[in-house]
């Protein structure tokens, strides 16, 4: 908290000042990257201050956009994002302003003014999902919604794969809404598990284990290879129960992995199990 500036605007108070919140947030962030220190703004919700931009433009009579919004809405939000970055300093520093948005549309609607303007000139987009946090699936960051524009630690080409996967077995989750799990192919029914796996084991994160909470980068990456080796395996499922057991079993392993610590007794038994399962393709489970 000592490193940390509040700027606190409720509903309650005169529009103008709710306005000028971000701007004077935005502007003290430039001062302390101007001296030298690397300043993260996080403003929320950039769809409040969007509504109070469309309460002045209201009271001085301008002409009115999409969702009587003002015309400008999309310029002053890439006005807003477009203060945020590094700089170098005459002596030689870099120091950099990061900036993360929140934005808050009524209905979860994507399509409405504010998100599409954001989303024109922001470099990365997390959208939550109401039907993940429903289901405790957390982070409740929809991976098919979400994109980033910024290199990850991950291949661009292999996340691209994985990303496909998650794609294809959400489709076929939605098929199987309509034609049942007896008219779905087992092929596509391995697809669909084999994505469900990628989900739980490596997109989703327990905040409140030690371990889980904050994993680094190295074992990510190494992780991140174990589940490739699995989601890449031809198991050969001869009926839809035994390919559900397997997947599950799996699943299970690679939990306990992620609650492991590298260090402790149980990460290396664990890892010898999931090589194992990987080498047998689930035979010997």
């Amino acid at each position: 908290m000592e490193r940390t500036i509040i700027i606190c605007n409720t509903s309650a108070m005169p529009v103008a000042a709710r306005e000028a919140s971000v701007y004077t947030a935005a502007t003290l962030g430039e001062y302390y990257r101007q001296m030298g220190l690397n300043v993260l703004l996080l403003a929320d919700s950039t769809s409040r201050w969007a509504q109070a931009m469309r309460e002045l433009s209201g009271r001085l009579e301008e002409i009115p956009g999409d969702e009587a919004f003002p015309a400008y809405l999309e310029s002053r939000i890439a006005a807003f994002y477009e203060r945020a970055g590094q700089v170098e300093l005459p002596d030689g520093r870099v120091a950099s302003l990061t900036i993360g948005g929140t934005v808050s549309p009524a209905g979860g609607n994507f399509e409405e003014p504010v998100t599409q303007g954001t989303l024109k000139v922001v470099g990365a987009f997390h959208g939550l999902s109401r039907a993940r946090s429903d289901a405790r699936r957390y982070p409740a960051i929809d991976p098919l919604d979400s994109w980033s524009k910024y290199a990850g630690i991950i291949e661009p080409a292999r996340a691209a794969r994985m990303r496909a996967l998650l794609r294809e077995g959400n489709e076929v989750r939605q098929m199987m809404t309509v034609v049942g799990e007896e008219g779905t192919p087992i092929g596509e029914f391995t697809s669909m598990l084999k994505a469900e796996f990628f989900d739980s084991v490596f997109l989703q994160q327990d905040a409140f284990d030690k371990v889980d909470a904050a994993t680094p980068a190295e074992r990510q990456r190494f992780v991140f290879g174990k589940v490739e080796a699995v989601v890449d395996g031809d198991f050969g499922f001869e009926s839809k129960d035994e390919a559900r057991k397997t997947m599950v079993s799996v699943t299970d392993l690679f939990r306990n992995l992620n609650y492991a610590a590298e260090d402790g007794p149980d990460y290396a038994q664990i890892l010898g199990r999931i090589d194992d399962f990987i080498a047998k393709k689930g035979r010997a489970q």
